[in-house]
């Protein structure tokens, strides 16, 4: 009796679950479309825009995100018109005059026929217009006609969105070939060149006044008094002799040229020996090189205008005080060494070449100091000139030395300094190559972020050779023509690991 009962129970509960099974309405359900998700680049503007499909009478709104180039940051005005033209040339825009939220501005679209039409959006700002044209869509009749929504997703890519980066420092730069040039990592030191500075010495003994703006660091000009001697009394030579003698010189320089003026005409007259001639114009000569050495001497020992000052001296070049010997009203001997003078608009820039490199050394092009803030860069024929390449190799460093003479007139940099560096061989190629600012260090690995849409990026690891300024070669992981992001790279990074770090979500 049981072993009948219990598969009579189960049946029966088998026939009452088959009895309330209802009709499916999976077929009467409207499914969400997809909606179109389009990012478009000119020279000025980044449009990404998100709208549903188009249904004739229905509304559809745009989510479009407008980034300036220039700055990559948000839209803060502007207008913006979406149009469709259709195949009878018919055109209808949509328009709003302001952005519902700072860089997203939100027309609404209502097709009023259906057909194949052409999606263009404009932005106008500042006088400017700039027109994206997105291609050609489907007007639909029915909301039913739309196809379904396909839910595939991208599990690889990140999601960072236009409000995460118009926050930070962030751009976009397209994947292109440049030109780099081969280069020597080593050091290089910044010195003065031999002829660019000056040990001003005192011309004569006596007590030294410093002039008032002739401290350590100040600059000078050339022949403007840098100090005073006050000379003492008895010295061999003192500046009123100086002047007698050039009194002198002068009346006796006088005599010699009349006299030779009259033995000219004399000449002319056959009224005198050529013997005489000759002796006359020797005399001539002497005494006009006479007051030429008594003037120079004078110069060197100048007196100020305040003659009250003693002898100036005066600055030689354009210059810094670099260093100075002497405190006022300390007794000088001749000779004694006053102010150390050096002019550093122009360096010199001694490179230490590694024994290895010295083979790669060409014509070198040009130098590279890694300075704490942003690499310095100088290049021949530009800023630079190349001195010499001494292929001797020192037998303590191992090196060889190629001398650059630079430009320094911007004054970065100073003598004795000492920066790692990058000498330029003169090896040129072209090569694909990304900004080293796109590049961040995962663990030992360099990597890349590509732009896969307007919110969307993907992770690549690439491979890298030759570094010139500021693009690296890159050898593997990305493709001519793609977007990677070229500033805020370390950030996105951040976000990865770290979303609440940086935030999230959109604003509309």
């Amino acid at each position: 009796m049981n072993r009948l009962y219990l598969p009579a129970i189960l049946i029966l509960l088998l026939f009452s679950a088959c009895g309330e099974e209802k009709p499916s309405v999976v077929e009467d359900e409207i499914v969400e479309p997809d909606p179109i998700v389009i990012t478009d680049h000119s020279e000025h503007t980044e449009l990404f825009v998100e709208f549903d499909p188009f249904v004739l009478d229905e509304p559809s709104t745009f989510l479009a995100h407008f980034t300036h180039m220039d700055t990559f940051k948000a839209f803060k005005k502007g207008r913006v018109d979406a149009c469709l033209l259709f195949d009878d040339q018919k055109k209808e825009c949509f328009s709003v005059d302001a952005p519902a939220f700072e860089g997203i501005f939100k027309p609404v679209a209502i097709p009023t026929q259906s057909g194949n039409a052409q999606l263009s959006i404009s932005v106008e700002y500042d006088g400017n217009k700039v027109t994206h044209k997105l291609g050609t869509f489907k007007v639909y009749e029915e909301i039913k006609q739309v196809p379904p929504a396909s839910h595939e997703e991208d599990d690889d890519a990140i999601s960072y969105l236009k409000e995460q980066q118009w926050k930070v420092d962030y751009a976009t730069e397209v994947v292109k070939r440049h030109v780099l040039r081969e280069s020597v990592s080593t050091f290089a030191k910044v010195e003065l060149p031999s002829n660019n500075e000056y040990l001003l010495s005192a011309p004569v003994s006596g007590i030294i006044t410093l002039g008032s703006k002739t401290t350590i660091g100040t600059q000078v000009k050339k022949n403007r008094p840098v100090a005073y001697i006050v000379p003492l009394l008895g010295q061999k030579e003192d500046i009123s002799t100086l002047r007698f003698e050039r009194k002198k010189a002068s009346t006796y320089l006088n005599l010699k040229r009349k006299e030779n003026e009259r033995l000219q005409q004399l000449k002319a007259k056959g009224a005198v020996s050529h013997k005489r001639l000759i002796v006359a114009e020797q005399e001539y000569e002497m005494a006009k090189a006479r007051l030429v050495n008594i003037e120079q001497r004078l110069n060197q020992l100048d007196m100020s205008h305040d003659e009250q000052m003693g002898v100036a001296l005066r600055s030689p070049i354009d210059g810094d005080v670099l260093r100075q010997f002497v405190i006022p009203g300390a007794y000088v001997k001749e000779g004694d060494p006053i102010v150390h003078i050096a002019d550093s608009d122009m360096l010199w820039l001694n490179i230490n070449i590694p024994q290895n490199d010295i083979p790669k050394i060409g014509s070198p092009l040009g130098v590279e100091l890694q300075l704490t803030d942003t690499p310095l860069l100088f290049t021949v024929g530009e800023d630079a000139k190349t001195i010499y390449f001494n292929k001797f190799i020192d037998p303590k460093t191992r090196t060889a030395s190629l001398l650059f003479e630079i430009d320094n007139a911007s004054s970065r940099l100073s003598p004795g300094a000492v920066y790692a560096a990058k000498a330029y061989t003169g090896k040129v190629v072209e090569a694909l190559a990304i900004p080293k600012s796109s590049i961040v260090n995962d663990n030992g690995r360099h990597v890349v972020y590509v732009q896969v849409g307007g919110e969307s990026l993907e992770r690549r690891d690439v491979q890298t050779g030759l570094s010139d300024s500021g693009h690296i070669e890159v050898l593997s992981g990305v493709s001519e023509g793609e977007r990677i992001v070229s500033k805020g790279a370390y950030q996105i990074l951040l976000s990865v690991v770290s979303p609440a770090a940086v935030g999230h979500g959109h604003g509309h």
